[in-house]
């Protein structure tokens, strides 16, 4: 029989050793011989070997001592001890160091060889083993998952994955109940349930870390047989990360779903608006015609001064649709929102909403330094009423709202409630120290009518989506922060080197008068033709009218005009730009503006890249339409 195993034979009898050599020669065993203990332990020091046979009692120590020098590359040697006169005492000593069997001389060689057969066998099953153990290590510490095996929570073992989940070292886990360690209160509740009652499987849970971070882990556990007793391995996972991205679907769904009805609204606001401006254009350009002709001491004079206000207070309420409509596109200029800030504060709005409130304070810190924008005046005062309007109703009593400026160089771009891009900018933060707004609405807020306020007493529910749509007409952006001691509102508007332009109210109506140039009306409604026609005569200019963009184009084929002022859209012809574009293969230098109650943020855009500079809003007053021609003509 050949056999491969390599056998150490450790006995100081030396015919002995050399008699039990021959015979494990004969069946095929490589055997190497030593006399002594201090011999043996050089050998295994220095080679390997597959099993040893240990005499009890060697000259310079008791054989089984020899195991406790057995080094690495020996890990898997099975010793089996030979002894002549040895107690009970020493072979029980021999079998806690680990000795395989106890032989006693005269040595049967056929129970010899049937005893390092079993060895072998054993040692074979010990390196299975051994390799498997190995194998589930290095799978286990390759995984993703955290791995732990333990027997109603005491940690049996574990991979490195769960160490480092949970903050963990190793032997900060020996001998404890680590589903204390690494479960909230709550959960191990659960937990205790679910071993009681042998439930395995998948199950979503709450993580407890080392340094008391809560985070949410799914487990998957089973049962598995462990050293002679069933115990339970669990796979831990942690899903921060998962979890974080569906809730951040749930908040862009959301988002999704407002703005697909911010849209629908826009859409429907801006009909309406569109409509309200034509009619509104008669109630305030009429008063000012009759106005130029009248007395200053007419006694109906305050009565029509009374309608034409009341008109541009209507057309207010309608620029409010139009910017939730996301189309309403104002003329801007430099300015410092500090100066903006300190005009509305001194407005007689401001002064009678605070009147009501005459126990709140306002404070501001205005920053010296700060940087210039672009803006329209009048829709940043709407901005800074509305905020200041919602601070006053938030407090209701006693407390302080401060408004404050600064500049922010953001570096990279930032996620606060909303994305913010890099740049410049100068921030107008509103402070309140009010009771704050939930958390569930806080996603709300700038959706329309989304308002605790009683329509009719404290507003129409537009105010913070004039906010949002504002701040966003001028490229800006909005950041939110609230909790149970107050609110915050951070607005970003883009900050421009340019200077602020000289201020041009209070011109004489002398200075926007003609000299009797042509003006080419061109609008799709009767009154409107009417309304600009009589204006525009009593500020001295040659007016002629048509109803469509096809009749401007085949007007100007016969005829000049010094100027075409178009209104935006036209139905059920075509429109204000595709009448421009059509006029320009006409005379590619006549000059035009735009007078229109609405229109959309990309066609204004194309008409400005087509040479118009100008658009006026309608209703417009004579002042806004006299100025706007004069710059028109004199634009070259």
């Amino acid at each position: 029989m050949n056999h491969s195993q390599h056998i150490l034979l450790v006995d100081d009898e030396i015919r002995f050793g050399e008699t039990l050599k021959q015979i494990l020669a004969f069946y095929g065993y490589q055997v190497t011989i030593a006399t002594c203990g201090r011999e043996a332990v050089d050998l295994l020091n220095n080679h390997v070997f597959d099993v040893a046979l240990l005499d009890l009692e060697l000259p310079d120590m008791y054989g089984y001592n020899i195991i406790d020098s057995v080094q690495e590359n020996n890990r898997f040697l099975v010793t089996i001890m030979l002894t002549g006169n040895g107690s009970m005492e020493t072979a029980i000593q021999a079998m806690r160091k680990g000795v395989y069997d106890y032989l006693k001389k005269p040595i049967d060689s056929d129970l010899l060889l049937k005893t390092i057969e079993k060895a072998t066998e054993h040692q074979q099953l010990e390196k299975s083993l051994r390799a498997s153990e190995e194998r589930f290590k290095i799978l286990a510490d390759a995984s993703w998952e955290g791995i732990v095996i333990h027997d109603q929570g005491i940690l049996l073992e574990s991979n490195q994955q769960f160490l480092n989940i949970f903050g963990y070292k190793s032997e900060e886990l020996l001998g404890v109940n680590i589903l204390e360690k690494i479960f909230i209160p709550q959960a191990v509740t659960a937990i205790n349930t679910r071993i009681k009652n042998g439930e395995v499987g998948f199950h979503e849970s709450v993580g407890l870390k080392k340094n008391g971070t809560i985070f949410p882990i799914e487990t998957n556990s089973r049962y598995m047989e462990y050293h002679d007793r069933t115990v339970r391995v669990c796979a831990i996972r942690d899903i921060s990360t998962r979890v974080a991205a569906e809730q951040e679907k749930i908040k862009l769904l959301e988002k999704l779903a407002i703005t697909n009805k911010m849209e629908t609204l826009g859409l429907m606001a801006g009909s309406i608006a569109h409509d309200l401006n034509n009619i509104l254009s008669g109630i305030v350009t009429f008063p000012e015609i009759i106005l130029m002709q009248m007395d200053k001491t007419e006694k109906h004079r305050e009565a029509i001064e009374f309608i034409r206000d009341t008109g541009k207070r209507a057309a207010a309420v309608v620029s409010d649709l139009l910017l939730v409509a996301r189309g309403a596109s104002a003329p801007t200029k430099t300015c410092c929102l500090n100066r903006l800030i300190q005009n509305h504060l001194a407005s007689i709005e401001h002064q009678a909403i605070t009147s009501l409130y005459k126990e709140v304070i306002i404070k501001t810190k205005l920053a010296d330094d700060l940087f210039n924008i672009k803006c329209s005046e009048i829709h940043i005062s709407k901005v800074l009423m509305n905020l200041i309007n919602n601070a006053l109703e938030a407090i209701k009593k006693n407390g302080t709202i401060v408004l404050s400026t600064c500049n922010r160089h953001i570096e990279t771009p930032v996620q606060e409630y909303e994305r913010i891009n890099a740049g410049d900018y100068a921030v107008l933060s509103i402070f309140d120290n009010g009771p704050g707004i939930p958390e569930q609405s806080l996603n709300k807020i700038f959706e329309p009518f989304y308002s605790k306020k009683v329509m009719g007493r404290s507003g129409t529910g537009l105010g913070l989506t004039i906010v949002w749509n504002t701040i966003h007409d001028h490229n800006g952006y909005v950041n939110v922060q609230s909790n149970e001691n107050g609110t915050l509102f951070e607005l970003f508007f883009p900050a421009t080197r340019q200077e602020i332009e000289g201020d041009s109210a209070g011109i004489s109506i002398n200075a926007f008068r003609g000299n009797g140039e042509t003006i080419l009306i061109v609008d799709d409604q009767q009154d409107q033709r009417t309304i600009a026609c009589n204006l525009l005569s009593n500020l001295n200019y040659t007016t002629y009218a048509v109803a469509s963009g096809e009749e401007a184009v085949a007007y100007l084929q016969q005829n000049k005009a010094d100027l075409v002022i178009l209104d935006m859209i036209m139905e059920p012809g075509i429109n204000g730009r595709q009448t421009y574009e059509q006029i320009l293969t006409i005379n590619p230098s006549q000059k035009a503006i735009i007078a229109s109650g609405f229109s959309e943020d990309n066609e204004v855009k194309k008409i400005h890249d087509l040479g118009i500079i100008q658009f006026i809003k309608k209703p417009y007053t004579m002042e806004q339409i006299g100025i706007a021609i004069k710059q028109a003509l004199h634009y070259s």
